[in-house]
Formats: structure tokens, sequence, C-alpha cells
């Protein structure tokens, strides 16, 4: 009984394995190349959260800077580097502003002074640098300074218009005072002391060898996949269930043939 409930799994397991979802085609673009030791175009303009228009060869005045790209209307994985960051910084004996300084430079060309006002403050606040508007800057512009930025780190994300979202990587820039990229730190979860090491090693120009991390974490929000993926989960639940009640029934029924064994030996 107990091969047959094994072979009965096996079958029902084999059609909710080949129906899981495929990875949406709008993905198959979003990715990360690291360009350690290459340097970023420091004479893109872009506009700041208090709406004056600087080049990034502003922001690099002799100290390391931390680099997130993101988007305001982002509330996943963007949202939790962001929020990742924040706790680092918490963490770390280094001093923002004195020996390194943070930017976020925004994907969405949508996005305007106003929004990144809020969020900048709401996440300085976060990090214990409530009214210091001063230490980390935002930054939004056109796409065409956004996309070389991007494409100068590697950074590949997309626009997809049916659910007006962007897919891209999660992943924080460490640069060297003169804009070359240093180190990669991928994921949503920052360490410390991984990112104080990272900034001390910028700031000596130290360059970091090309990251372990075989996967890239996207973020995307896709509704058709989201669907597929309920479905799916749907039909794991009703394996499982069906699963429970065979093996249900097989120990009741090896109980139920030994008792009547024991009985006719009794």
């Amino acid at each position: 009984m107990t091969r047959a409930v094994t072979i009965a799994i096996l079958v029902a397991l084999g059609p909710a394995a080949a129906a899981a979802p495929a990875r949406p085609p709008v993905l198959r673009d979003v990715g990360l190349d690291e360009h350690v030791g290459d340097k970023i175009p420091l004479d893109l303009a872009f506009t700041d959260a208090a709406g004056r228009r600087i080049q990034l060869r502003q922001l690099f005045d002799g100290k390391p800077v931390v680099l997130v790209l993101a988007y305001m209307r982002c509330k996943m994985l963007c949202s939790l580097v962001l929020h990742a960051t924040t706790e680092a910084v918490r963490g770390m004996k280094l001093a923002l502003g004195r020996d390194y300084r943070l930017v976020t430079v925004s994907i969405d060309p949508g996005d305007d002074a106003a929004t990144l006002a809020v969020r900048r403050d709401t996440l300085l606040a976060r990090a214990g640098h409530a009214g210091e508007p001063e230490h980390w800057t935002f930054l939004v512009g056109a796409e065409r300074p956004i996309h070389a930025l991007a494409d100068a780190l590697g950074f590949h994300y997309t626009y997809d218009p049916a659910t007006e979202q962007f897919a891209h990587p999660a992943v924080v820039f460490v640069l060297e005072p003169d804009g070359t990229i240093a180190r990669y730190l991928q994921g949503v979860q920052l360490d410390p002391r991984e990112l104080a090491d990272a900034i001390r090693d910028a700031a000596a120009g130290r360059l970091a060898s090309r990251s372990i991390a075989e996967t890239v974490l996207s973020c995307f929000h896709f509704d058709p996949s989201g669907r597929a993926h309920r479905e799916a989960i749907r039909r794991y639940l009703q394996i499982g269930g069906a699963a429970i009640v065979l093996m249900l029934v097989a120990s009741i029924t090896t109980l139920v043939v030994w008792e009547r064994r024991r009985g006719r030996t009794s």
C-alpha cells in the first residue's frame, strides 16, 4: 500500500511540475553585468529633490559614493534595498557625509522632486539622520541620462507598459571618489560590515573581484504571472491534500488488515 501511495503521489506531481509558470518574457532583458574598474560618466545631468539641476561630478567630491538605482513607486525589492541601506547606515561606524556619500537615482523619468523629497526624508529618519537632507541625494532625470548611467553600471532594466512597472535588479553600487565602480553588493540584505569594508576599499582605490552571485533578484510585479503562480499554488495544495488523504487511507487500511490478521491468529 505504501508503494502504491508513493506512485500515486509521483504521478500527481508530474502535471503540476510541468504546469509551473515560466519566467515572464519582460524579465528576459533584466540582469546585471559587473563593470568593476570602469568609470561612470560624470557629465550626466539630473534634477535633485530640491529641483536643482546638477551633474554627477558635483557629487564626487573626494568621498566614496554608495549608489542605488530605484524608483519611488516601487513597493517591492527596490524598497527593500533602500531600507536595507538605511539599516546598514545605522549599523556602520563610518559617518554618513564625512566618510561617504549616499546617492539614489530614480530609473523612472516620471518621478518628480516632491516625491523624491518625501522618500528621502523618510529614509533619512529611518537611518538616524532626520533633518539632514544634504546627506542623501535623490536624483531624477530624462530617459537618456538614466539609461546612460544604468548602462555604465551594467544595470539592465525594462519597463512594462501593461503593468506600468519597471523590472530591475536588486543591487547597491559602491564607487570610488573619481566615479570608478569598486564593488557590487547584490540582494535585499546588506551587511553593515561588508558595506563598510567596500567603502574603505573604494576610498583606498582597491577594487573588488567579481561577485560570486549567480542570480540577480528582479523587482517586478507581473499580474498574469501572479495568476499563474496562484494556480500553481492551488494545484500543489490540492495535490498535498490528496496525498495526505491517500496516506491516511493507506494507514487505516494497513491497521485494519493487521487487526484482522491478529484476530485470526489469536
